[in-house]
C-alpha cells in the first residue's frame, strides 16, 4: 500500500504523447533531399535583408556587380574567392550571408564563418546572424529545435547544414574539416595565427577533404600599407605590394570592374582618381558636384547614371598573356578567383560622401600631420591600400639623400626666428643620448645639438671607476639635471633659449622604468612642467599621443605610480611624420633640417629604419637609431605642450614668444658664447647649471 509521501513522490506530469509516424517522417525528409544545382545567386532572394528599418526580400539589382562572385561560390574550378572592396558595397551580404543561406536551403554542408576575434564572432552571431535567421521564414523554419541546435558558436539546421561561428586561433584551424569556410573582414585577422602563419592558407587547408566541392571565401577592405612607394604595376590589374587580402588578390585572377561609357562605348575602371569636382568651396559643396570622367573620351558622367552603369558592368580578369578576359574565357591556371571593387562603384556610397570625407581627411592631415583619419578614408571609403605620407625609409630616408640635403644651419646655435627649444633623452645601456631641436611657430625645426652622457655624476657611487648605468643607479640620473638649464644662443641676438621641455624615455632594460619615475617626481619639485616622461604605446591603432598614468586605477588594485604622468606615443605614426618632415624638399611648415655640421652618425641613425607591414623596423645590421627616436620624442613633447595650436592661437604663449621677452630667454654672458659666432662651435661642453629664476612654465596638459 502506498503512503501519502510515496504518492506525492510519483505525482509528476504525464509524458507527452508519441508523435505520429507521419510527423516524424516529415521532420527528417529534408535530410534525404539531394543537394540542388541552384547557385547562390538563385537562392539568395529566399532570404531577407534589412533595408531602412524594414526587412525585405534580398534583391540582386541593388549591387549587380556581386552576381559573378556569388555564382562562383559553387565553382568546381576554383577553390577560393578573395574580394577587396570598400564599405557599403554589399560584399558581406553577397559573400557571407548569401552563401550561408545557400548552404542551409539548397546545398546542406559543413560551414564555418570566421571573424577577427572571439568577441567579434560573438557579436556577429548574436546580431547579424540571429537577425538573418529570425526574419527569414525559410531559414527560421530550418533551424533545429533540439537542445544544442541553436548555440552562440554553433547552429544545426534541418537538412544537414551545420554552421560553426569561429575565430582565427590554432584550436579552430586544426583537426576539423569543412566544405565551406568564410572569413569576414579578413584584414582585421591576426597576421600570424599563433606561429602558424597567415589565416587564409590555414582556412583553405580545412576544406581539402571536400575535394572539388571545397570553397574558401575571404572579403575585406584593405588595411595594410603599401610597402614600396616606387612600385609600378607590371600588368594591367596588379595591386601594390601589401599584406593581407591585397596579397591574396595578387595571387588570384585579379578581376577588376569595368563600366561602359554611354558616350563613346568604351570600357573603363570607375576609379576615385577619375572623379572630377570643383577646386573651391566646402568639402560638402565640392562633393555634391562630383562627376565621373571617362578616360577615353573625357565626358563627365553624373552620379544619377551610377545605377545604370553598375547594371551593365563587367568583370575582366588577367589571362596568362596579360590580356583582359571574362572569367569563362580565362585560361591561366590559378586556384583563387579574386575581385576588386572600386569605391565609386559601391552601390550604397554616393560620390558626394566619398569626395567630402576624403577632402575633410586631407584638411585634417594638413593641419595636424595625423594620418589615421586619412588612412581610414582611403581604406574604408575608397577601398584602396594606403601609402604613408612619410614615405618609406628605404627610399626617402636614405643616408646619402639626407647628407646631400644637409643645410648650413649653425651647430649649437638657434636659427633666427626660433620660438622654443626642446631636448629629448633616450636611455641606453651605459649612456644617455641627448638631442636638442629648435622650433618655429609653424613647427619647422632644426637639429642643433646631439651628445651622449657616459660618465656618472660626482655624487654617484664609484663614479670614477665605472660607466654610467641608468638601470642600476638612481644616482646616475642626476647627470640630466643640467640639461634643463643649458642655454643655446639665438643667431644674431644677445640672448639664448633654455629648453621649454625635456622629454625622457622611460622604457628599456629592467630597472629603467622605476628609476625614471623617481627622477620625474624629483624634477617636478625643482622644475615643474619642464621634464616629461615618454613611452611607446603597444597598440597599433593608438592615438599619436595620450597623456596618462602608467597604470590605470580601473584595474581594481593599488598602483604605486598613479601619480606619474607619461606621454604615451604611437611610434609608427610619429616616425611617419618625422620621415615626411625630413623628405620635404622646401623650407616651411613642419620641415626638419639636419645641419652639415652635425655628427656624421646622425644621418645614418635617421635612415636606420624602414617601414614594413609590421610598422617601422630597423634595417638588417643596424645598431643605432637614436636620432630617429629622439626626434619622435621631441615631436610628441611639442604636441603635448600645445605647440601645434600656436599658429591658430590669438595670443602666442609666453614660452613661444620670439625675442628676449620669451620666458625661457636668458641674456648671453661671456661664458655662454658670442651672440653671433663667426663659425659654428664644434665642441660639446656641458656647461654648469645656471641659477634658475622663477618663470612661468607651460601649464600641464593633463
Amino acid at each position: 500500500m502506498l503512503t501519502g509521501e510515496t504518492e506525492r513522490r510519483f505525482d509528476v506530469e504525464p509524458l507527452p504523447p508519441f508523435a505520429s509516424p507521419e510527423t516524424a517522417l516529415a521532420r527528417v525528409l529534408d535530410a534525404f533531399q539531394p543537394a540542388t544545382r541552384e547557385t547562390v545567386l538563385a537562392v539568395a532572394p529566399r532570404r531577407r535583408i534589412k533595408d531602412g528599418g524594414n526587412w525585405v526580400d534580398w534583391r540582386a539589382d541593388v549591387a549587380p556587380y556581386m552576381d559573378e562572385p556569388m555564382e562562383l561560390v559553387t565553382s568546381r574550378r576554383f577553390d577560393s574567392i578573395a574580394l577587396v572592396g570598400p564599405a557599403r558595397c554589399s560584399k558581406s551580404e553577397a559573400l557571407v550571408m548569401n552563401p550561408v543561406a545557400h548552404a542551409i536551403l539548397a546545398n546542406p554542408r559543413q560551414v564555418a564563418v570566421f571573424s577577427a576575434s572571439r568577441d567579434t564572432a560573438r557579436r556577429w552571431s548574436d546580431g547579424a546572424l540571429s537577425d538573418l535567421i529570425a526574419h527569414s521564414p525559410e531559414l527560421a523554419e530550418r533551424l533545429g529545435k533540439r537542445q544544442g541546435d541553436d548555440n552562440q558558436f554553433s547552429k544545426r539546421f534541418r537538412g544537414g547544414c551545420r554552421l560553426a561561428v569561429a575565430y582565427p586561433v590554432k584550436t579552430q584551424l586544426m583537426q576539423v574539416s569543412y566544405d565551406l569556410v568564410i572569413g569576414t573582414d579578413y584584414d582585421a585577422f591576426p597576421e600570424d595565427v599563433e606561429g602558424d602563419g597567415e589565416a587564409f592558407p590555414l582556412m583553405r587547408k580545412r576544406t581539402e577533404a571536400a575535394g572539388s566541392r571545397a570553397m574558401t571565401i575571404i572579403e575585406s577592405s584593405p588595411r595594410f600599407p603599401i610597402l614600396d612607394e616606387t612600385w609600378q604595376p607590371k600588368t594591367p590589374h596588379e595591386a601594390p605590394p601589401c599584406g593581407g587580402i591585397v596579397g591574396v588578390y595578387n595571387s588570384g585572377t585579379r578581376g577588376r570592374l569595368y563600366w561602359t561609357c554611354p558616350d563613346c562605348g568604351e570600357l573603363f575602371e570607375p576609379r576615385f582618381d577619375r572623379l572630377r569636382y570643383p577646386d573651391e568651396g566646402t568639402p560638402a559643396d565640392r562633393g555634391a558636384a562630383a562627376e565621373m570622367a571617362c578616360p577615353e573620351c573625357g565626358v563627365c558622367l553624373p552620379h544619377k547614371l551610377k545605377r545604370a552603369l553598375n547594371a551593365g558592368a563587367v568583370w575582366l580578369h588577367e589571362d596568362a598573356d596579360g590580356s583582359l578576359v571574362r572569367i569563362h574565357e580565362l585560361k591561366r591556371a590559378v586556384d583563387t578567383v579574386s575581385f576588386w571593387i572600386p569605391g565609386p562603384a559601391a552601390a550604397l556610397a554616393p560620390w558626394s560622401r566619398l569626395v567630402s570625407r576624403y577632402l575633410e581627411a586631407e584638411a585634417a592631415f594638413a593641419a595636424t600631420q595625423e594620418e589615421t583619419g586619412l588612412k581610414t578614408v582611403v581604406n574604408v571609403e575608397l577601398g584602396l591600400p594606403y601609402l604613408p605620407r612619410g614615405g618609406l625609409s628605404g627610399v626617402s630616408l636614405e643616408e646619402t639623400t639626407l647628407r646631400n640635403a644637409a643645410t648650413d644651419h649653425r651647430w649649437q646655435v638657434c636659427p633666427e626666428g626660433t620660438a622654443f627649444v626642446t631636448v629629448a633623452v633616450d636611455v641606453q645601456k651605459g649612456y644617455f643620448s641627448v638631442q636638442v631641436e629648435a622650433w618655429r611657430h609653424n613647427l619647422e625645426r632644426v637639429l642643433i645639438d646631439r651628445y651622449d652622457l657616459v660618465t656618472p655624476p660626482p655624487t654617484a657611487p664609484r663614479h670614477a671607476a665605472r660607466r654610467l648605468d641608468p638601470a642600476r643607479y638612481a644616482e646616475d640620473w642626476a647627470v640630466l639635471d643640467a640639461i634643463g638649464g643649458r642655454v643655446y644662443p639665438v643667431q644674431g641676438q644677445s640672448h639664448g633659449l633654455a629648453p621649454v621641455a625635456v622629454m625622457i624615455d622611460c622604457g628599456g632594460e629592467a630597472g629603467v622604468t622605476s628609476r625614471a619615475y623617481s627622477y620625474w617626481r624629483r624634477m617636478q619639485m625643482r622644475a615643474p612642467n619642464q621634464y616629461h616622461l615618454v613611452r611607446g604605446a603597444s597598440q597599433k591603432n593608438a592615438p599619436r599621443i595620450r597623456i596618462a598614468a602608467p597604470e590605470s586605477s580601473a584595474k581594481g588594485k593599488r598602483h604605486a605610480a598613479r601619480d606619474v604622468q607619461i606621454i604615451w606615443l604611437n611610434g609608427d605614426t610619429l616616425k611617419g611624420e618625422v620621415a615626411a618632415a625630413l623628405s620635404r624638399e622646401d623650407d616651411g611648415d613642419r620641415k626638419l633640417h639636419l645641419p652639415r655640421f652635425a655628427p656624421p652618425q646622425i644621418f645614418a641613425e635617421y635612415a636606420a629604419e624602414r617601414l614594413t607591414k609590421d610598422g617601422w623596423r630597423k634595417r638588417p645590421g643596424v645598431q643605432r637609431n637614436e636620432a630617429l627616436d629622439l626626434s619622435v620624442y621631441a615631436l610628441a613633447g611639442a604636441i603635448a605642450i600645445g605647440a601645434e595650436k600656436i599658429a591658430e592661437a590669438a595670443k602666442v604663449p609666453a614660452w613661444a614668444a620670439i625675442g628676449p621677452e620669451n620666458v625661457m630667454a636668458r641674456p648671453l654672458g661671456k661664458a655662454e658664447g658670442r651672440s653671433d659666432p663667426e663659425t659654428p662651435d664644434q665642441t660639446d661642453p656641458t656647461p654648469a647649471p645656471r641659477k634658475r629664476s622663477r618663470v612661468r612654465r607651460p601649464k600641464k596638459r593633463w
